[in-house]
């Protein structure tokens, strides 16, 4: 029957013009349009994307040491109580109903700082946690290095307020649920590092679920 082609026609013809926009939107270009073609106008060199910043000094206070001596505290209420080894004489606070800081007392700022959160309730795996993470400090962070990277842990440094930075992070599953269940943060100064990396290791390995001695 005649009436057949111009309905297949119109057919290929309205989809020519779906195709053709979906890929002018794909490759982010406009539709050509009539007349001459314009001329390219050069542009200098692009800077940078993440340049680093001239550098503050640190403060000048002791670096945080290896082996330093750790009281065991509890942190949470019921059913998500924890105990776990801390610094003995750093200050204690309160960030939100699952999320607890330790620092020195009177210590300036760009010092060390630790921090343990529960993320139990997010169920989700230590990897994923982990890659999460990696995205959420690319985006949030200037000048972000990763340094070692393991399968439950990370450490990395950024610019702030131009300062540099080393974080240490890692995740514990403490009933073998297969979910990350607690983060334990350090951030501090580079002379840092080694007191920074052992204080996480200890707290990682005496931190438990329940109240009694960590």
């Amino acid at each position: 029957m005649t009436w057949r082609g111009p309905v297949v026609l119109g057919l290929l013809l309205a989809l020519g013009v779906g195709s053709g926009f979906g890929i002018s939107m794909a490759v982010g270009e406009h539709p050509p349009g009539g007349g001459s073609p314009a001329p390219v106008v050069a542009h200098s060199p692009s800077l940078p994307i993440d340049p680093v910043p001239e550098l503050l000094p640190d403060p000048a206070t002791p670096a945080l040491a290896p082996g330093i001596d750790l009281v065991s505290q509890q942190v949470g209420s019921g059913d998500f109580r924890m105990t776990l080894p801390v610094p003995l004489g750093w200050d204690f606070s309160v960030n939100s109903l699952n999320e607890w800081q330790w620092r020195p007392p009177d210590q300036p700022n760009f010092g060390y700082v630790m921090r343990v959160e529960q993320v139990l309730s997010n169920r989700r795996s230590i990897d994923w946690t982990l890659d999460r993470r990696i995205d959420e400090l690319e985006e949030d962070e200037d000048n972000l290095e990763i340094l070692d990277q393991t399968a439950d842990s990370l450490h990395f440094t950024y610019v702030t307020s131009n300062h540099l930075r080393h974080g240490y992070l890692t995740w514990l599953d403490l009933t073998g649920s297969d979910n990350a269940q607690v983060e334990i943060a350090v951030t501090g100064r580079a002379v840092d590092d080694a007191g920074m990396a052992g204080l996480v290791a200890r707290v990682a390995a005496g931190i438990r679920l329940g109240a009694g001695p960590a």
